[in-house]
């Protein structure tokens, strides 16, 4: 059943619609009804209907500011608006911005019932799509993983697809929203360029280009900037040929996509095979270890400074910044494994690094704090407050909520906070959260009615990789799989 929201601020226009039509044999379900377009929008951004019929004048929103709204929140809400003769401008501007159709007053009975009809098609044909997507992206989802092998030959011939070029090159890109086109496997040509399009998260989309680098150097510029004006930072691979990984490919795009991370200023940029350890840098964290082992808190903050400054400088590629961070991570568990204190420190990979810290300065404020926590700096915290945080997270879980913005919520440090999740939950606050989102995972998937990616949305994701990452992680197997068990 498809859901429907009524929007009238006339009661008796919303029981006329509601009585008019019947509802379960065209296959919706009436879940509410507003009388005013903001408390339409409150019931929208809770229950997210299928469906929304909406008067053009309501108090508090019109049904254009609504149907605005709508869009904003990226949700996918259908609007069919009611207008009267005299409104006929406004109808058409609905349309613009996306209705899918508008009656006149008074609502004619078979009108309303073709309209949903039409609507109806429109939003089974979207859920064959989806269903489709979300089994090529299980596919992916195994292909990607960074331990796959599968060759660029066989992944290419498993799919029928003959290249014409020697060279291949993996470009990952961010967009502001996902309101472009959905991307399932397409293979157009162009001036001496193939591809294969993928969407790989819910703002991101994957492109295979096939071209030959030594005959057609420019032929990655012009595909960028053909094709990609658009996205709003953009990762790209080394050159590969049919013997490489897939997977290496695509990590690689990936991991100079999520460098954006350390080069906020940078829109385009292109993989490094780097170092892993520059002496530069290992000289510091020794420099780092003896003053942890001289207890010289002052001094150990001014290092961490001067690192974080030295990543900013030189545009560190977040592979290379992970690695650093890890080197800093083992440092605080060989000094302070055996102490009694509780906090929230642990080893990241790259993709964990890019999603739980928004700035290189919050990354390093976060080790600065788990070091000064040593020295017993921070200040005792009544139970009362504790009950408090942890009754915030419960309720606000599905949000995007990092540690640092509880922080400044409860006026408390970004290593408190972490200490406290510890102690009480026995969790760090990554792994609570993580938890109470996979669970209520668990339970959605048990609704067929609800695509895969709206459970993704529902629980507080973006990414659908990210997502079956974590979900077979915790699980031992992929949302996918979960659900025809």
């Amino acid at each position: 059943m498809f859901t429907v929201l009524i929007a009238d601020d006339e009661p008796w226009v919303v029981y006329r619609i509601r009585e008019m039509i019947e509802w379960e044999r065209l296959g919706f379900t009436v879940i509410g009804e507003a009388h005013n377009g903001l408390s339409a929008l409150e019931i929208i951004l809770e229950k997210k209907p299928d469906v929304v019929i909406s008067d053009i004048r309501m108090p508090g929103l019109n049904g254009i500011e609504l149907l605005e709204q709508i869009r904003f929140h990226e949700l996918r809400s259908n609007v069919i608006m009611i207008s009267g003769y005299s409104e006929f401008e406004y109808a058409q501007k609905a349309l613009r911005f996306g209705a899918f159709d508008y009656l006149l007053k008074q609502v004619d009975k078979d009108k309303l019932t073709d309209a949903l009809e039409r609507l109806k098609a429109t939003l089974e044909e979207k859920q064959k799509v989806q269903k489709g997507l979300e089994l090529l992206l299980d596919d992916l989802f195994e292909i990607f993983e960074y331990d796959e092998n599968m060759k660029l030959q066989n992944f290419l011939s498993s799919r029928g697809i003959d290249c014409d070029y020697p060279h291949f090159r993996f470009i990952s890109c961010l967009y502001q929203d996902s309101s472009f086109p959905d991307a399932g496997e397409t293979q157009p040509a162009f001036s001496g360029i193939r591809y294969l399009r993928f969407r790989t998260g819910q703002n991101k989309v994957s492109f295979l280009i096939n071209y030959d680098e030594l005959k057609y150097p420019t032929g990655l510029l012009d595909f960028i900037s053909d094709h990609l004006s658009d996205a709003r930072c953009i990762g790209i691979s080394g050159i590969g040929v049919y013997s490489t990984p897939v997977a290496k490919l695509y990590q690689e795009s990936d991991i100079a996509l999520c460098s954006f991370f350390t080069r906020l200023e940078s829109r385009i940029i292109e993989y490094k095979q780097a170092a892993d350890h520059p002496l530069a840098w290992m000289g510091t964290i020794l420099q780092i270890e003896v003053a942890v082992k001289e207890q010289k808190p002052e001094q150990v903050n001014r290092l961490l400074d001067e690192l974080c400054t030295e990543c900013k400088e030189r545009s560190m590629q977040i592979d290379q910044l992970c690695a650093l961070y890890n080197q800093i991570v083992l440092l605080s568990y060989k000094y302070y494994s055996s102490t009694d204190a509780d906090y929230e420190i642990e080893y990241m990979n790259y993709d964990q690094l890019f999603r739980q810290y928004r700035l290189v300065e919050e990354l390093f404020g976060k080790l600065k704090a788990i070091f000064r926590q040593q020295t017993g700096e921070e200040l005792h915290i009544s139970n009362e407050m504790v009950k408090k945080i942890i009754e915030y997270i419960d309720a606000n879980f599905t949000e995007d909520i990092m540690l640092v913005d509880l922080s400044k919520k409860f006026h408390i440090t970004v290593g408190y906070v972490s200490a406290l999740m510890k102690k009480e939950t026995g969790k760090t606050y990554m792994e609570y959260v993580m938890n109470k989102r996979l669970n209520l995972a668990k339970e959605l998937l048990q609704d067929t009615s609800l695509s895969i990616q709206e459970i993704v949305e529902r629980v507080g994701y973006r990414d659908y990789f990210h997502f079956n990452k974590i979900f077979k992680k915790y699980f031992g197997i992929t949302p996918g799989k979960f659900r025809k068990l």
